[in-house]
Protein backbone atom coordinates (compact mmCIF):
# COMPACT_ATOMS: atom_id res chain seq x y z
CA UNK A 1 0.00 0.00 0.00
CA UNK A 2 1.42 3.40 -1.01
CA UNK A 3 1.33 6.02 1.73
CA UNK A 4 0.78 9.69 0.96
CA UNK A 5 3.05 12.47 2.13
CA UNK A 6 2.20 16.17 2.10
CA UNK A 7 3.86 19.33 3.37
CA UNK A 8 2.16 22.26 5.03
CA UNK A 9 3.90 25.60 5.50
CA UNK A 10 2.38 28.00 8.02
CA UNK A 11 2.95 31.75 8.02
CA UNK A 12 2.70 34.63 10.47
CA UNK A 13 0.59 34.33 13.61
CA UNK A 14 -0.41 30.75 12.77
CA UNK A 15 3.01 29.70 13.99
CA UNK A 16 1.98 30.84 17.48
CA UNK A 17 -0.22 27.74 17.47
CA UNK A 18 2.53 25.37 16.29
CA UNK A 19 5.16 26.33 18.89
CA UNK A 20 6.98 28.44 16.32
CA UNK A 21 7.35 25.65 13.80
CA UNK A 22 6.69 26.66 10.19
CA UNK A 23 6.96 23.52 8.07
CA UNK A 24 5.34 20.14 8.59
CA UNK A 25 5.60 16.97 6.53
CA UNK A 26 3.28 14.15 7.48
CA UNK A 27 1.13 11.30 6.27
CA UNK A 28 -2.57 12.23 6.01
CA UNK A 29 -5.47 9.85 6.07
CA UNK A 30 -7.20 8.57 2.95
CA UNK A 31 -9.34 11.23 1.21
CA UNK A 32 -8.38 13.78 3.83
CA UNK A 33 -9.03 17.45 3.09
CA UNK A 34 -6.54 20.23 3.65
CA UNK A 35 -8.85 21.51 6.42
CA UNK A 36 -8.55 18.14 8.18
CA UNK A 37 -4.77 18.27 7.87
CA UNK A 38 -4.48 21.83 9.16
CA UNK A 39 -6.63 21.10 12.20
CA UNK A 40 -4.74 17.88 12.90
CA UNK A 41 -1.72 20.12 13.36
CA UNK A 42 -3.58 22.17 15.98
CA UNK A 43 -4.66 25.19 13.94
CA UNK A 44 -8.44 25.88 13.96
CA UNK A 45 -10.05 26.81 10.66
CA UNK A 46 -11.13 30.16 12.11
CA UNK A 47 -7.47 31.22 12.24
CA UNK A 48 -6.84 30.54 8.54
CA UNK A 49 -7.51 33.22 5.93
CA UNK A 50 -6.35 31.65 2.66
CA UNK A 51 -4.41 28.66 1.31
CA UNK A 52 -2.33 28.25 -1.84
CA UNK A 53 -1.06 25.23 -3.74
CA UNK A 54 1.49 25.79 -6.51
CA UNK A 55 0.60 29.47 -6.54
CA UNK A 56 -3.16 28.94 -6.86
CA UNK A 57 -5.83 29.43 -4.20
CA UNK A 58 -7.60 26.34 -2.83
CA UNK A 59 -10.43 25.98 -0.34
CA UNK A 60 -10.85 23.78 2.72
CA UNK A 61 -12.55 21.03 0.71
CA UNK A 62 -9.45 20.27 -1.36
CA UNK A 63 -8.48 16.59 -0.92
CA UNK A 64 -4.70 16.42 -0.51
CA UNK A 65 -2.54 14.37 -2.86
CA UNK A 66 0.89 12.83 -2.51
CA UNK A 67 3.84 15.21 -2.77
CA UNK A 68 1.83 18.45 -2.51
CA UNK A 69 3.01 21.47 -0.53
CA UNK A 70 0.41 23.87 0.86
CA UNK A 71 1.02 27.41 2.05
CA UNK A 72 -1.38 28.45 4.83
CA UNK A 73 -1.84 32.10 5.82
CA UNK A 74 -3.54 34.01 8.63
CA UNK A 75 -5.61 37.15 8.09
CA UNK A 76 -3.42 39.99 6.86
CA UNK A 77 -3.48 43.31 5.03
CA UNK A 78 -2.79 41.61 1.71
CA UNK A 79 -5.38 42.58 -0.94
CA UNK A 80 -6.91 39.11 -1.27
CA UNK A 81 -10.36 39.01 -2.85
CA UNK A 82 -13.07 37.60 -0.60
CA UNK A 83 -13.78 34.77 -3.05
CA UNK A 84 -10.40 33.25 -2.20
CA UNK A 85 -10.80 33.41 1.57
CA UNK A 86 -11.49 30.14 3.38
CA UNK A 87 -12.68 31.99 6.49
CA UNK A 88 -14.70 35.20 6.26
CA UNK A 89 -13.31 38.50 7.48
CA UNK A 90 -15.16 39.90 10.47
CA UNK A 91 -16.76 43.18 9.42
CA UNK A 92 -18.34 45.80 11.65
CA UNK A 93 -18.37 46.38 15.38
CA UNK A 94 -17.06 43.27 17.14
CA UNK A 95 -19.05 41.61 19.89
CA UNK A 96 -17.47 38.79 21.84
CA UNK A 97 -18.48 35.74 23.81
CA UNK A 98 -15.67 34.43 26.01
CA UNK A 99 -15.12 31.03 27.57
CA UNK A 100 -15.01 30.61 31.33
CA UNK A 101 -11.20 30.87 31.50
CA UNK A 102 -11.09 34.47 30.21
CA UNK A 103 -12.88 36.38 32.96
CA UNK A 104 -10.18 39.02 33.44
CA UNK A 105 -10.04 39.66 29.70
CA UNK A 106 -13.82 40.08 29.66
CA UNK A 107 -13.53 42.75 32.38
CA UNK A 108 -10.87 44.66 30.44
CA UNK A 109 -13.00 44.58 27.30
CA UNK A 110 -15.96 45.92 29.26
CA UNK A 111 -13.82 48.72 30.73
CA UNK A 112 -13.09 49.69 27.16
CA UNK A 113 -16.80 49.68 26.38
CA UNK A 114 -16.64 46.58 24.19
CA UNK A 115 -19.51 44.06 24.29
CA UNK A 116 -18.18 40.95 26.05
CA UNK A 117 -20.44 38.11 27.18
CA UNK A 118 -18.90 35.97 29.90
CA UNK A 119 -20.04 33.36 32.38
CA UNK A 120 -21.43 30.64 30.10
CA UNK A 121 -20.08 27.32 31.42
CA UNK A 122 -21.19 24.96 28.66
CA UNK A 123 -19.13 24.89 25.46
CA UNK A 124 -22.17 23.97 23.37
CA UNK A 125 -23.97 27.05 24.63
CA UNK A 126 -20.95 29.26 23.87
CA UNK A 127 -20.86 27.92 20.32
CA UNK A 128 -24.61 28.31 19.89
CA UNK A 129 -24.46 31.89 21.15
CA UNK A 130 -21.56 32.81 18.90
CA UNK A 131 -23.07 31.21 15.80
CA UNK A 132 -26.64 32.45 16.25
CA UNK A 133 -25.65 36.04 17.06
CA UNK A 134 -22.60 36.35 14.80
CA UNK A 135 -20.32 37.02 17.77
CA UNK A 136 -16.60 36.32 17.85
CA UNK A 137 -15.74 33.45 20.18
CA UNK A 138 -12.64 34.10 22.27
CA UNK A 139 -11.04 31.06 23.89
CA UNK A 140 -7.78 29.35 24.73
CA UNK A 141 -9.30 26.00 23.77
CA UNK A 142 -8.38 25.60 20.12
CA UNK A 143 -10.43 22.40 19.82
CA UNK A 144 -13.54 24.42 20.58
CA UNK A 145 -12.93 26.51 17.46
CA UNK A 146 -12.54 23.43 15.29
CA UNK A 147 -16.29 22.89 15.31
CA UNK A 148 -17.31 23.30 11.70
CA UNK A 149 -20.30 25.58 12.37
CA UNK A 150 -18.13 28.35 13.86
CA UNK A 151 -17.37 31.26 11.52
CA UNK A 152 -15.68 33.76 13.84
CA UNK A 153 -13.24 32.80 16.55
CA UNK A 154 -9.80 33.57 17.90
CA UNK A 155 -7.41 31.52 20.03
CA UNK A 156 -6.05 33.85 22.71
CA UNK A 157 -2.33 33.23 22.89
CA UNK A 158 -1.11 34.80 26.12
CA UNK A 159 -1.92 33.81 29.69
CA UNK A 160 -1.62 37.41 30.89
CA UNK A 161 -4.94 39.34 30.76
CA UNK A 162 -3.35 42.60 29.66
CA UNK A 163 -1.42 40.88 26.88
CA UNK A 164 -4.63 39.07 25.93
CA UNK A 165 -6.40 42.41 25.65
CA UNK A 166 -3.59 43.77 23.51
CA UNK A 167 -3.94 40.79 21.14
CA UNK A 168 -7.68 41.29 20.74
CA UNK A 169 -7.37 45.09 20.54
CA UNK A 170 -4.97 44.87 17.62
CA UNK A 171 -6.69 42.05 15.77
CA UNK A 172 -10.15 43.63 15.86
CA UNK A 173 -9.14 47.31 15.77
CA UNK A 174 -10.96 48.01 19.03
CA UNK A 175 -9.84 51.64 19.15
CA UNK A 176 -12.40 52.33 16.43
CA UNK A 177 -15.21 50.98 18.59
CA UNK A 178 -14.09 52.09 22.04
CA UNK A 179 -16.53 53.72 24.43
CA UNK A 180 -14.70 53.55 27.79
CA UNK A 181 -16.68 53.15 31.02
CA UNK A 182 -19.98 52.65 29.21
CA UNK A 183 -20.42 48.96 30.15
CA UNK A 184 -21.10 47.32 33.49
CA UNK A 185 -18.12 45.30 34.71
CA UNK A 186 -20.46 42.82 36.38
CA UNK A 187 -23.08 42.03 33.75
CA UNK A 188 -21.99 43.72 30.49
CA UNK A 189 -25.04 46.00 30.53
CA UNK A 190 -25.02 49.63 29.42
CA UNK A 191 -24.18 52.26 32.06
CA UNK A 192 -26.41 55.34 31.92
CA UNK A 193 -25.65 58.60 33.68
CA UNK A 194 -28.35 59.59 36.17
CA UNK A 195 -29.20 62.61 38.26
CA UNK A 196 -27.36 62.54 41.57
CA UNK A 197 -30.64 62.47 43.49
CA UNK A 198 -31.46 59.06 42.00
CA UNK A 199 -28.68 57.35 43.99
CA UNK A 200 -29.22 59.20 47.27
CA UNK A 201 -29.41 56.65 50.07
CA UNK A 202 -28.03 53.92 47.78
CA UNK A 203 -24.34 54.85 48.11
CA UNK A 204 -22.24 55.72 51.18
CA UNK A 205 -22.88 59.27 52.44
CA UNK A 206 -19.26 60.27 51.92
CA UNK A 207 -19.37 59.07 48.29
CA UNK A 208 -22.60 60.96 47.70
CA UNK A 209 -21.16 64.19 49.12
CA UNK A 210 -17.85 64.06 47.21
CA UNK A 211 -19.19 63.15 43.75
CA UNK A 212 -21.53 64.93 41.39
CA UNK A 213 -21.67 62.33 38.62
CA UNK A 214 -23.13 58.83 38.91
CA UNK A 215 -24.00 56.09 36.48
CA UNK A 216 -26.33 53.12 36.87
CA UNK A 217 -26.25 49.86 34.92
CA UNK A 218 -29.43 49.56 32.90
CA UNK A 219 -29.44 45.77 33.40
CA UNK A 220 -28.37 44.98 36.97
CA UNK A 221 -28.66 48.37 38.65
CA UNK A 222 -25.05 48.56 39.88
CA UNK A 223 -24.03 52.15 40.65
CA UNK A 224 -20.79 53.67 39.39
CA UNK A 225 -18.95 56.89 40.20
CA UNK A 226 -15.49 58.29 39.27
CA UNK A 227 -13.57 57.25 42.37
CA UNK A 228 -10.16 55.63 42.82
CA UNK A 229 -11.26 52.59 40.84
CA UNK A 230 -12.03 54.89 37.92
CA UNK A 231 -8.54 56.41 38.06
CA UNK A 232 -6.98 52.95 37.76
CA UNK A 233 -9.17 52.07 34.80
CA UNK A 234 -8.48 55.44 33.18
CA UNK A 235 -4.74 54.74 33.36
CA UNK A 236 -5.31 51.44 31.54
CA UNK A 237 -7.51 52.94 28.82
CA UNK A 238 -5.08 55.83 28.30
CA UNK A 239 -2.43 53.40 27.10
CA UNK A 240 -4.54 52.92 23.98
CA UNK A 241 -6.39 56.24 23.72
CA UNK A 242 -3.84 58.79 24.98
CA UNK A 243 -5.33 61.78 23.16
CA UNK A 244 -8.93 61.10 23.99
CA UNK A 245 -10.85 62.95 26.69
CA UNK A 246 -12.20 60.15 28.87
CA UNK A 247 -15.69 60.50 30.25
CA UNK A 248 -16.64 58.28 33.20
CA UNK A 249 -20.01 57.37 31.65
Amino acid sequence: MISLSVKIRFFGSLCDLTKGRHLFEFVPGVNQTIKDCIERLGVPHTEVSFITLNGSFVDFSRVVCDGETYFVYPESDLPIEDVYLVSPRFVGEPRFVLDIHLGKLAKLLRIFGIYAEYGILDDDEIVARGVSMGYVILTKDRKLLMRKEIKYGYVVRSDDPYEQFDEVYRKYNLGKWASPFSRCLVCNGEILEVDKRVVEGRVPIRVFELNERFGVCSSCGKIYWPGTHYEHMEAFVSRYLPRRVLDPF
